[in-house]
Protein backbone atom coordinates (compact mmCIF):
# COMPACT_ATOMS: atom_id res chain seq x y z
CA UNK A 1 0.00 0.00 0.00
CA UNK A 2 2.69 2.33 0.62
CA UNK A 3 4.37 1.92 -2.95
CA UNK A 4 1.18 2.41 -4.75
CA UNK A 5 0.53 5.79 -2.07
CA UNK A 6 4.22 7.06 -3.27
CA UNK A 7 3.99 6.00 -6.99
CA UNK A 8 0.52 7.38 -6.99
CA UNK A 9 1.75 11.46 -5.21
CA UNK A 10 5.20 10.93 -7.60
CA UNK A 11 3.20 10.59 -10.69
CA UNK A 12 0.58 13.44 -9.28
CA UNK A 13 3.49 15.82 -9.01
CA UNK A 14 5.31 14.66 -12.24
CA UNK A 15 1.57 15.84 -13.81
CA UNK A 16 1.70 19.30 -12.06
CA UNK A 17 5.35 20.16 -12.94
CA UNK A 18 4.86 19.33 -16.82
CA UNK A 19 1.11 21.38 -16.55
CA UNK A 20 3.09 24.42 -14.87
CA UNK A 21 2.50 27.75 -17.46
CA UNK A 22 5.14 30.30 -16.91
CA UNK A 23 4.51 33.60 -16.71
CA UNK A 24 6.68 35.03 -19.76
CA UNK A 25 4.94 32.69 -22.33
CA UNK A 26 2.29 35.02 -21.82
CA UNK A 27 4.23 38.24 -22.12
CA UNK A 28 2.88 38.80 -25.64
CA UNK A 29 -0.84 39.05 -24.40
CA UNK A 30 0.06 42.22 -22.22
CA UNK A 31 2.39 43.99 -25.11
CA UNK A 32 0.79 47.38 -25.67
CA UNK A 33 1.28 46.97 -29.11
CA UNK A 34 -1.46 44.95 -29.13
CA UNK A 35 -3.26 47.44 -28.84
CA UNK A 36 -4.12 50.33 -31.37
CA UNK A 37 -1.29 52.84 -32.22
CA UNK A 38 -3.90 55.77 -31.48
CA UNK A 39 -4.96 54.01 -27.91
CA UNK A 40 -0.83 53.59 -26.88
CA UNK A 41 -0.47 56.79 -27.58
CA UNK A 42 -3.22 58.08 -25.44
CA UNK A 43 -2.14 56.10 -22.49
CA UNK A 44 1.53 57.27 -22.59
CA UNK A 45 0.19 60.92 -22.86
CA UNK A 46 -2.03 60.22 -20.29
CA UNK A 47 -0.43 57.57 -18.10
CA UNK A 48 3.74 58.26 -19.11
CA UNK A 49 4.41 56.51 -15.13
CA UNK A 50 1.95 54.12 -15.64
CA UNK A 51 2.24 50.25 -18.05
CA UNK A 52 -0.61 47.80 -18.13
CA UNK A 53 0.01 44.68 -15.33
CA UNK A 54 1.40 41.98 -16.06
CA UNK A 55 1.94 38.35 -14.90
CA UNK A 56 5.26 38.66 -13.56
CA UNK A 57 3.76 41.40 -11.36
CA UNK A 58 1.82 39.38 -9.50
CA UNK A 59 3.48 36.88 -6.29
CA UNK A 60 3.79 33.42 -7.13
CA UNK A 61 0.34 31.99 -5.74
CA UNK A 62 -1.47 34.72 -7.37
CA UNK A 63 0.47 33.72 -10.55
CA UNK A 64 -0.17 30.40 -10.74
CA UNK A 65 -3.76 30.88 -9.88
CA UNK A 66 -4.43 33.06 -12.78
CA UNK A 67 -2.10 30.89 -14.94
CA UNK A 68 -4.68 27.78 -13.67
CA UNK A 69 -8.02 29.77 -14.66
CA UNK A 70 -9.89 30.01 -16.99
CA UNK A 71 -8.32 33.65 -18.11
CA UNK A 72 -5.18 32.15 -17.82
CA UNK A 73 -3.99 32.54 -21.62
CA UNK A 74 -5.23 36.37 -21.39
CA UNK A 75 -3.29 39.31 -20.00
CA UNK A 76 -4.58 40.23 -16.45
CA UNK A 77 -3.93 44.14 -17.48
CA UNK A 78 -5.55 44.38 -20.91
CA UNK A 79 -9.48 43.83 -21.74
CA UNK A 80 -10.55 44.17 -25.29
CA UNK A 81 -14.62 44.43 -25.44
CA UNK A 82 -17.59 45.94 -26.86
CA UNK A 83 -18.42 48.01 -23.11
CA UNK A 84 -19.96 50.86 -24.50
CA UNK A 85 -21.45 49.92 -28.04
CA UNK A 86 -22.16 47.02 -29.82
CA UNK A 87 -20.81 48.77 -32.87
CA UNK A 88 -17.19 49.61 -30.91
CA UNK A 89 -14.69 48.21 -29.30
CA UNK A 90 -12.91 49.43 -26.09
CA UNK A 91 -9.95 48.98 -24.75
CA UNK A 92 -10.30 48.45 -20.57
CA UNK A 93 -6.29 48.30 -18.71
CA UNK A 94 -5.63 48.04 -15.34
CA UNK A 95 -2.33 50.61 -15.15
CA UNK A 96 0.42 49.94 -12.20
CA UNK A 97 3.16 52.59 -11.89
CA UNK A 98 6.10 51.50 -14.04
CA UNK A 99 8.94 52.40 -11.12
CA UNK A 100 6.88 50.39 -8.62
CA UNK A 101 3.97 47.83 -9.96
CA UNK A 102 2.92 47.02 -6.39
CA UNK A 103 2.73 50.66 -5.60
CA UNK A 104 -0.78 51.61 -6.63
CA UNK A 105 -3.60 50.91 -9.54
CA UNK A 106 -5.45 52.71 -11.69
CA UNK A 107 -8.19 50.92 -13.80
CA UNK A 108 -9.46 53.51 -17.06
CA UNK A 109 -11.43 52.23 -20.51
CA UNK A 110 -10.97 54.18 -23.56
CA UNK A 111 -13.52 54.10 -26.16
CA UNK A 112 -14.27 56.35 -29.02
CA UNK A 113 -16.12 59.54 -28.70
CA UNK A 114 -19.32 59.62 -30.76
CA UNK A 115 -18.65 63.35 -31.70
CA UNK A 116 -14.68 63.03 -33.55
CA UNK A 117 -14.59 59.60 -33.24
CA UNK A 118 -11.45 60.02 -31.38
CA UNK A 119 -10.27 58.01 -28.26
CA UNK A 120 -11.21 58.94 -24.47
CA UNK A 121 -10.51 57.63 -21.15
CA UNK A 122 -12.47 57.16 -18.51
CA UNK A 123 -11.47 56.23 -14.49
CA UNK A 124 -13.52 53.27 -13.44
CA UNK A 125 -10.92 52.75 -9.91
CA UNK A 126 -7.72 53.97 -8.56
CA UNK A 127 -5.67 53.56 -5.54
CA UNK A 128 -2.49 55.05 -4.54
CA UNK A 129 0.06 53.35 -2.45
CA UNK A 130 0.51 49.71 -1.70
CA UNK A 131 -1.89 47.08 -3.47
CA UNK A 132 -2.98 43.80 -3.31
CA UNK A 133 -0.84 41.59 -6.48
CA UNK A 134 -3.81 39.69 -7.04
CA UNK A 135 -5.73 42.27 -8.38
CA UNK A 136 -6.64 41.75 -12.47
CA UNK A 137 -9.24 42.68 -15.09
CA UNK A 138 -11.12 40.22 -17.21
CA UNK A 139 -14.23 40.50 -19.32
CA UNK A 140 -17.64 39.43 -18.52
CA UNK A 141 -19.57 38.73 -21.29
CA UNK A 142 -22.94 39.57 -21.90
CA UNK A 143 -25.99 37.80 -19.66
CA UNK A 144 -27.54 38.30 -16.12
CA UNK A 145 -25.60 38.98 -12.83
CA UNK A 146 -26.18 39.14 -9.08
CA UNK A 147 -25.06 41.07 -6.46
CA UNK A 148 -22.92 39.46 -3.40
CA UNK A 149 -26.40 39.47 -1.79
CA UNK A 150 -28.75 38.54 -5.03
CA UNK A 151 -30.55 41.92 -3.88
CA UNK A 152 -29.94 42.91 -7.16
CA UNK A 153 -29.82 41.52 -10.97
CA UNK A 154 -28.65 42.76 -13.67
CA UNK A 155 -28.97 41.95 -18.00
CA UNK A 156 -26.11 42.41 -19.75
CA UNK A 157 -26.22 43.36 -23.26
CA UNK A 158 -22.72 44.85 -23.97
CA UNK A 159 -19.37 42.98 -22.45
CA UNK A 160 -18.57 44.31 -19.02
CA UNK A 161 -15.15 44.71 -17.21
CA UNK A 162 -14.45 42.35 -14.27
CA UNK A 163 -11.74 43.65 -11.72
CA UNK A 164 -11.23 41.18 -9.05
CA UNK A 165 -8.91 40.66 -6.09
CA UNK A 166 -8.61 36.86 -7.06
CA UNK A 167 -9.90 34.25 -4.18
CA UNK A 168 -10.40 37.84 -2.31
CA UNK A 169 -13.84 39.93 -4.45
CA UNK A 170 -14.74 41.33 -7.41
CA UNK A 171 -16.96 44.27 -9.01
CA UNK A 172 -18.28 44.33 -12.22
CA UNK A 173 -18.35 47.68 -14.38
CA UNK A 174 -20.85 47.94 -17.19
CA UNK A 175 -22.42 50.14 -18.93
CA UNK A 176 -26.57 51.80 -18.59
CA UNK A 177 -27.41 54.98 -19.77
CA UNK A 178 -24.88 56.89 -20.64
CA UNK A 179 -21.85 56.11 -18.20
CA UNK A 180 -20.30 53.17 -16.07
CA UNK A 181 -22.11 51.56 -12.94
CA UNK A 182 -20.54 48.57 -10.60
CA UNK A 183 -22.12 45.56 -8.38
CA UNK A 184 -20.29 43.82 -5.67
CA UNK A 185 -20.64 40.58 -7.55
CA UNK A 186 -18.19 38.19 -5.10
CA UNK A 187 -16.90 38.96 -1.71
Amino acid sequence: MRISTAAMVLFGTLGLVSAQISPTQHATACDESTLPASVRDLLKAKFSDWRPKQVSDMDADDQQVWLTAVHGKECPGIVVGRFESADELSYAVLLVPKSNPSGGHKVVVISKSAPKSTYTWKLLDHAEGQTYSGLVISKAAPGKYSDLENNKSIQLKLDGIQVEWMEKGAVLYFWSEGRYRKIVVSD
